[in-house]
C-alpha cells in the first residue's frame, strides 16, 4: 500500500484561486468531489454484480488435435464468428479430408490453397472446421515425431500409452485420459517427439503348499496349507480359468471371422483393400499408393496392420513383395 506525503506536503485536489473564500466555490467544488464518487461507486456495482458475464463471454477459437497409434492427425477447430462476411484461414498440412460446417448443420465451402484450408462465412454463429492429414508424423525407429500447426490454443491428445520426449513450445499443461497423454498447447507451429510404449504384465507367482507327513512307531504329524495360502491358489487358478476362457473365445472368433475393438477397421484400411481387390486381389505396396494416394510412411504402416489382423498376405514373387487378400475384400 502506497505511504501517503505529510499532511504538510499533501497538494490540495483543486488548484488555488483567489475565490477560494467563496460560498459558492466551496459548494461546487464538494459536487463535483459527490458527483465522481458517486460514478466510482456505480462503475463498481456493476462489475461486481455481473462478475460472471465476462466469464461466460465464448472463445473467439479453441482447437483440438488427436494422433492415433498409425500416426494419422485428426484436427478440429470451433470459431465463434460474430463479424460476416469472414473468411477463416486454417493452417492445414496435405489433408486427405477436410470439411466445415456452420452451427452443427449447415455446411460450408472449403478450398485448399496447399498451406491453409479457407472457409468462407457469410452468417455469424459457430463454425466448426475438421481435417485429417497423412503427413503430419514421421517415425525413425521407435522415436515418433509431429510436426503440425494449431490454429488456435487447445489439447493435442497423443496415442494411448505414449511418452512425451520433448515438446515445442513448452505445453501450458500436460495430463492423461486413459492412458494417453494430453498436451494443452498455444497456438502457432509444434513439434511433438514422443514413444509408444505398450503396458507390461506383472508375472503371476505361483505360490505352492506342501503336504508332508512325518510317521514314527506311535504318531502321525500332517503339516496342512494354512488358510492363507489356499486363498491365494484359489486366486492363481481362478486367473488362469479365465485366462483360458478369453482365449478360448478369441479362437472362436478368429475361427468365425470376427474382429474383437483392436481388429477394427477405420476408413484408410477398408479404402486399402477395396484398392487391392479393384487391382485383382493382390497388389505391391507402389500398385496400392498410386490406387488410394495415400503416402509411403502411412500406407506400409497400414499394410503391416492387415497382415498382422489377416486381412492380407505377404507373398514373394521373385524379388517383388505382393500383399494378397485374405479378407474382407469387395
Amino acid at each position: 500500500m502506497r505511504a501517503e506525503p505529510p499532511r504538510a506536503n499533501r497538494q490540495p485536489f483543486f488548484l488555488t484561486s483567489p475565490f477560494e473564500s467563496s460560498g459558492a466555490l466551496v459548494v461546487a467544488r464538494h459536487a463535483v468531489v459527490a458527483l465522481l464518487l458517486l460514478a466510482l461507486s456505480l462503475s463498481f456495482l456493476t462489475l461486481t454484480a455481473h462478475p460472471a458475464r465476462s466469464q461466460s463471454t465464448p472463445l473467439a477459437c479453441r482447437a483440438a488435435a488427436r494422433i492415433d497409434e498409425a500416426g494419422d492427425l485428426t484436427l478440429y477447430a470451433v470459431y465463434n464468428v460474430t463479424s460476416v462476411p469472414s473468411l477463416l484461414v486454417v493452417p492445414a498440412r496435405s489433408p486427405v479430408s477436410y470439411f466445415a460446417v456452420e452451427n452443427g448443420t449447415t455446411p460450408l465451402p472449403v478450398q485448399y490453397n496447399g498451406t491453409d484450408l479457407l472457409v468462407a462465412v457469410d452468417q455469424p454463429g459457430l463454425v466448426n472446421v475438421s481435417y485429417l492429414t497423412l503427413q503430419a508424423t514421421s517415425k525413425e525407429g521407435a522415436l515418433w515425431e509431429a510436426n503440425f500447426t494449431m490454429p488456435c490454443a487447445g489439447d493435442v491428445t497423443l496415442p494411448r500409452y505414449s511418452t512425451p520426449v520433448y515438446v515445442s513450445p513448452i505445453p501450458q499443461q500436460v495430463f492423461y485420459v486413459n492412458g494417453s497423454p494430453v498436451l494443452v498447447m498455444p497456438s502457432g507451429p509444434l513439434t511433438v517427439e514422443y514413444m509408444i510404449s505398450p503396458p507390461t504384465t506383472t508375472p503371476i507367482t505361483t505360490i505352492s503348499s506342501t503336504t508332508s507327513t512325518t510317521t514314527s512307531p506311535t504318531t502321525t504329524t500332517s503339516v496342512k496349507p494354512t488358510p492363507l495360502t489356499s486363498y491365494f491358489i484359489s486366486i492363481v487358478v481362478a486367473i488362469i480359468v479365465v485366462g483360458a476362457a478369453a482365449g478360448a473365445a478369441a479362437a472362436v472368433l478368429r475361427r468365425r471371422g470376427g474382429a474383437g475393438p483392436a481388429e477394427a477397421l477405420d476408413d484408410r484400411d477398408r479404402a486399402i483393400l477395396s484398392a487391392i481387390s479393384r487391382l485383382g486381389g493382390e497388389a505391391t505396396a507402389s500398385q496400392v499408393m498410386n490406387e488410394t494416394n495415400i503416402p509411403k510412411s502411412p500406407l506400409y504402416r497400414r499394410l503391416d496392420k492387415l497382415v498382422r489382423l489377416g486381412y492380407l498376405e505377404e507373398v514373394m514373387k521373385g524379388n517383388t513383395k505382393v500383399y494378397r487378400c485374405k479378407r474382407g475384400c469387395s
